[in-house]
């Protein structure tokens, strides 16, 4: 089976690729799909990876570069607390408890 990217290049940033490419994705008929599950080969089996999955891909591998927490924000707060300068806005503690209450 053949795997390419429509409109890739190794040097070319999704972006890039998104805009040189032809931008369209060939089907893959159900046929390929159970060759493919029973492990025999029905021929020349091609699979084209479209623009917007290549961006997806970036913007995944860039996300999960991302911190967990805002550290500076968490030592700010940390600091109010323990200056005892942090206050807490009850109004909007039950606003967003009752949002959440209506969203399930």
């Amino acid at each position: 089976m053949t795997v390419s990217t429509i409109g890739s290049n190794a040097t070319q940033t999704p972006t890039e690729q998104r805009t040189s490419g032809t931008g369209s994705v060939s089907p893959v008929s159900i046929s390929d799909v159970g060759a493919q599950k029973s492990g025999k080969s029905a021929g020349n089996d091609t699979v084209h990876i479209s623009s917007q999955a290549i961006d997806l891909r970036g913007l995944e591998a860039h996300i999960s570069q991302l911190p967990d927490a805002d550290k500076s924000r968490v030592t700010e707060l940390r600091n109010q607390i323990a200056n005892g300068q942090y206050q807490i806005n009850f109004d909007k503690v039950a606003e967003k408890i009752l949002g959440l209450e209506a969203e399930l």
